[in-house]
């Protein structure tokens, strides 16, 4: 099967989802692909993320953040095909759209696969981990097959992009328990978008708080997620939680320094 043009970019993002993602810090646009477009990259997509994990262990013998999910990073380095489904200007144009900029890099992808009776993701700010600028990411989650009610997508507390980072440390079930005591403290509504269809994709920005079920099915959960940083944005001093993604994802560049690496690649325009 030939794969999918996901370059076209005339599927306008609306101004409504617009509008809910800066209120927010998140929203889910229905429909953004076909599901004949998402089947002619799944089996790609798949095969190359479970070529690359390298957690063996089985469920029982890992921490929290281990029965989350198999995570596998930057598929677009793996395979061709897969770098032509990252680098998708539909996407990367969405994502430019709902940050308000003309142009956006990739920072980098993973696939998230919730293996069967996969745990729950605890709260978590991506942007924890992550030595950029507040306002300048949003991150694309597409599931590549239908997800249930019972299983579910993600959850985010609305409005808490706004508040930077509230630390709560890295993902464990520390940062979950603290999490969810500034929630239940501060009030701040908690929205899910329930089940999901192949061709379904939500967005949030970098500190918008999230988490997720258990994967109580007897089936994997497969997803893939892209993650943008707007064009000019500025690397910070990073913290020692974003050491590691300093030296990683950012192709060499030093605080002070504005995102554009070879490791960084322009999407869209």
């Amino acid at each position: 099967m030939e794969t999918a043009d996901l370059d076209d970019v005339s599927q306008l993002i609306t101004e409504s989802a617009v509008r809910d993602f800066k209120r927010d810090g998140h929203v889910c646009i229905r429909g953004l692909t076909t599901l004949e477009e998402i089947e002619s990259y799944r089996p790609f997509l798949q095969d190359t993320a479970i070529k690359g994990v390298y957690e063996k262990r089985p469920l029982n013998e890992r921490d929290t953040y281990g029965k989350a999910f198999l995570q596998i990073h930057n598929l677009w380095q793996r395979n061709e095909i897969c770098k032509k489904f990252v680098y998708a200007k539909r996407f990367a144009h969405a994502a430019a759209t709902l940050l308000g900029v003309e142009s956006v890099h990739l920072y980098h992808d993973q696939a998230l696969f919730k293996e069967p009776n996969g745990g729950y993701t605890p709260w978590h700010q991506d942007q924890t981990y992550w030595p950029l600028e507040k306002g300048s990411t949003v991150t694309m989650w597409l599931p590549l097959q239908n997800i249930s009610d019972e299983v579910g997508s993600m959850h985010f507390v609305s409005g808490s992009h706004e508040i930077g980072d509230i630390k709560a440390g890295v993902i464990s079930d520390d940062s979950h328990t603290a999490i969810q005591q500034w929630i239940d403290k501060t009030k701040k509504p908690v929205k899910t978008y329930g089940g999901m269809q192949v061709g379904d994709a939500t967005f949030h920005a970098g500190f918008t708080l999230h988490s997720a079920g258990s994967n109580d099915s007897d089936s994997l959960r497969p997803v893939m997620t892209i993650i943008y940083v707007a064009a000019g944005t500025r690397i910070l001093e990073p913290t020692p939680e974003q050491e590691f993604d300093l030296q990683l994802w950012l192709g060499g560049k030093k605080p002070g320094e504005k995102v554009g690496s070879q490791q960084n690649p322009i999407l869209y325009p």
